[in-house]
């Protein structure tokens, strides 16, 4: 985590990115849409810092260390099992901090609804597995 704290102004303007999931003062969280391009411009070889900037972000309210960690994150999230997500991966989901606003109580029980289709697409397989064998 970056030991750079938002000020009240700087989570405004974030919150108001569409490519914003959801930011407090010390953590910035982003859609999957956005990891998802950002994934592809790395690819095809402009720096972190540059992605970042184009699509609303300033470098200088971000911070070096924390645009380091944004690249990192998104490739360790691409290269996972579990690919790119939306926002973050919490330990205990129900021990999240209440919602700012409504749209981003929105954006998290989509994001939870969403996880949970695939985690029962997941025990379906498992348990026609489980019944096919003999």
């Amino acid at each position: 985590m970056s030991k750079k704290v938002f000020t009240n102004e700087e989570v405004e303007m974030l919150r108001n990115n569409p490519y914003t999931y959801a930011v407090t003062p010390h953590i910035l969280s982003f859609t999957k849409e956005f990891k998802e391009l950002f994934w592809k411009e790395y690819q095809e070889g402009e720096i972190p810092r540059q992605i970042l900037e184009k699509h609303g972000y300033p470098a200088d309210v971000l911070g070096k260390e924390r645009i380091w960690g944004i690249a990192h994150t998104i490739k360790g999230q691409y290269y996972s099992e579990k690919g790119l997500r939306e926002g973050s991966l919490k330990k205990n989901p129900s021990a999240g901090t209440p919602c700012a606003t409504t749209e981003e109580a929105v954006r998290r029980l989509q994001g939870e609804v969403q996880y949970l289709r695939q985690e029962i697409e997941f025990l379906k397989k498992i348990s026609s597995i489980k019944t096919t064998r003999k």
